[in-house]
């Protein structure tokens, strides 16, 4: 039986070795590119907001028949299940701060700016109101004076007092 030199390898087998040993460098080379661009790249520009705003054969349609008066982005009262205890409102730069208390077991003090719930956050605090934003509609939470009830929440139409 003829004996097999392990020092000698044949071409195919230099070849193979060879090409993965690069393709595997190759990668790294890629993954070391991909997470040094996400960490020390320029951060992407906010995207402006679409104009709502008809052109050309539409805008002279909507003036044949009137138009809707637009409603600007008006702070209505909030129908949510949350309370507010307390404020510390904002003066000289610094970040107002509100008490609320949700699902009447959880109470958060929370920064304007800062989330209180998932898709619930408190953007600006004043001395006797807050304003909150949710689903990017605004609305307002009042601080009730101490002493005086909830008001009744308004009933449904069609029912009678």
């Amino acid at each position: 039986m003829p004996a097999m030199s392990i020092v000698r390898s044949n071409l195919a087998q230099t070849a193979i070795v060879s090409l993965l040993t690069l393709a595997a460098l190759a990668l790294l080379g890629l993954v070391l590119a991909y997470w040094t661009w996400t960490w020390f790249g320029p951060r992407p520009e906010p995207r402006a907001e679409i104009s709502a705003e008809p052109t050309g054969r539409m805008a002279s349609a909507n003036m044949l028949f009137g138009r809707p008066p637009r409603v600007q982005s008006a702070e209505a009262p909030t129908g949510l299940s949350i309370k507010l205890l307390g404020v510390v409102a904002a003066t000289q730069g610094r970040p107002g701060y509100a008490l609320v208390q949700l699902d009447a077991k959880q109470i958060y003090a929370v920064r304007a700016g800062e989330d209180i719930a998932p898709g619930l956050r408190l953007e600006s605090v004043f001395p006797d109101r807050v304003t909150l934003e949710r689903t990017g509609t605004r609305e307002t939470l009042s601080l009730q004076e101490r002493g005086k009830s909830a008001p009744p929440p308004p009933l449904a139409p069609g029912i009678a007092k």
